[in-house]
């Protein structure tokens, strides 16, 4: 039954990328006047794209040209998404996204659920878009459980809903539910990112979303990006297994930006983005019967759990670096995350533990085979469907490590769940992937994951031998 449902998914995605573009976006003008009784005027004011990356960013310029006409009109429009324009003062799209995958494991898993050959990872439905051009919004929900059974249900299934206030672009205001402005690669959208699943480091130390405010923008003509929050908690990444708030308010910062372009420097090095980012919380002494210890703990893509989460309470601090370069066809990528937990009163007597560090760093590149500019959106020269071409090919690879362990090291390593000095452990992986992008809606990813956990007791097959995952994945976005 989940096969046939998810073959239902799959051929209905196909089924709309494979339909023929029309010469112009289809629309259906009705004049507010018919519904409203108001006379109708003329305006020649444009909708602004937003540095943010929303719904308004990156607009083709025949969208621009319909901003253009008459603010009085209602019109449909579907080009790549359905979209609702109500003059230039509202303007509402319908967005959609399916991922399925399809995995397999070498040794094999015997797990209740995470062995599982087929998985729905994604099916979420948004409506977005930007109100009297100086508002954005945007809701996103998971309907996995609606769909499908509930094995593939989601503990989080609102997404992105918020709304940005930007009549000022260089100082912009973000309320609502969405990331905290932590992590490149957990701040890149799932549709965008280079390989199927984040690195072990994005997934396991990266806070996810929360409720909360956040201010941002660009400066010096887009060379400086900054994004600083207040938020209700330490994320939905920082919950445990049992889904416990596992801290309180977190103040959270990133700043990236170009800064070789103020050296004389060959231009294919000025575009070289740094970052860096931060986050601060307090996590509250955990209730070992209902909420568990409350520290992170970390898993292997097959989500088999490598380092069991500790208790831990007091103060939480995260720091990133980042780094990416994408000239041309090509693109670089690292990040560096450290995050240290203190330990207060987690002893066996109630005494004070060394705090418990955890860091993780990634590298990674990608070569677009075909030629197309690496973009957050690649756009093939010549799609699959519907002109019959070849669509982009794109290789890429990546090396990560990540470990846990104590920040002292008093007396004989343990793994106890209050050691005074944490017996550490790590994960090497090498994940080698490749990406084929039929046109703007559909691409087929395949990816290769080789991973290794340093301590054997820790593993999940008991011993130090790699194993692999090797994963398809079908994505459609509309």
């Amino acid at each position: 039954m989940i096969l046939l449902r998810g073959a239902g998914v799959l051929i209905l995605a196909v089924g709309l990328a494979c339909l023929p573009p029309a010469p112009l976006a289809a629309q259906v003008r009705i004049p507010i006047s018919l519904l409203t009784g108001a006379a109708t005027a003329d305006d020649s004011s444009t909708a602004a794209a937003s540095p943010s990356g929303s719904p308004a960013a990156g607009e083709s310029a025949q969208e621009d040209k319909d901003q253009k006409k008459s603010t009085r009109k209602f019109r449909f429009v579907f080009r790549r998404y359905p979209s609702l324009r109500f003059g230039n003062w509202l303007r509402v799209d319908f967005r959609a996204k399916v991922h399925t995958d399809f995995r397999i494991f070498d040794p094999e898993i015997h797990h209740q659920d995470d062995g599982r050959l087929f998985e729905l990872r994604r099916m979420r439905v948004a409506v977005e878009g930007t109100a009297f051009k100086i508002f954005e919004y945007q809701v996103e929900r998971d309907v996995r459980s609606e769909v499908s059974e509930e094995e593939f249900s989601s503990k989080h299934p609102w997404k992105d809903v918020f709304v940005n206030f930007r009549y000022f672009r260089k100082f912009q205001i973000q309320g609502g539910h969405f990331k905290l402005p932590f992590g490149m690669e957990e701040m890149t959208g799932s549709t965008h990112t280079d390989f199927i699943a984040r690195s072990i480091a994005s997934q396991a130390l990266t806070p996810a979303r929360d409720m909360g405010i956040m201010a941002h923008g660009h400066l010096f003509e887009r060379g400086l990006h900054y994004q600083v929050g207040l938020f209700q908690h330490d994320g939905e990444g920082a919950r445990g297994k049992n889904d416990i708030i596992a801290g309180y308010r977190t103040f959270a910062g990133r700043l990236t930006g170009t800064p070789l372009r103020l050296l004389r420097l060959p231009g294919v090095l000025q575009g070289i983005q740094f970052g860096g980012a931060f986050t601060e919380s307090a996590v509250p002494e955990a209730d070992p019967i209902k909420s568990g210890p409350g520290g992170l703990r970390a898993r292997t893509y097959s989500k088999q759990t490598w380092f069991q989460d500790l208790f831990v309470h007091g103060h939480r601090l995260r720091l990133g670096g980042e780094m990416q370069w994408t000239p041309g066809p090509f693109s670089l990528k690292s990040e560096f995350i450290h995050v240290r937990d203190q330990r207060i009163g987690q002893g066996l007597m109630g005494n004070d533990l060394p705090d418990l560090i955890a860091r993780g760093w990634y590298a990674a590149g990608t070569w677009l085979v075909t030629g197309e500019k690496k973009l957050d959106t690649i756009v093939p020269k010549h799609s699959l469907i519907p002109f019959h071409g070849l669509g982009a090919l794109e290789i890429a690879g990546r090396y990560e490590q990540t470990r846990f362990g104590s920040s002292e090291h008093p007396g004989k390593p343990t793994r106890s769940l209050r050691a005074a000095n944490i017996l550490g452990n790590r994960e090497f992986a090498w994940t080698f992937g490749a990406n084929w992008y039929w046109n703007r809606m559909v691409r087929i990813q395949f990816n290769a994951t080789r991973e290794q956990i340093e301590d054997p007791v820790r593993s999940p097959f008991g011993n130090r031998e790699p194993f692999w995952m090797k994963v398809w994945q079908l994505q459609f976005v509309m």
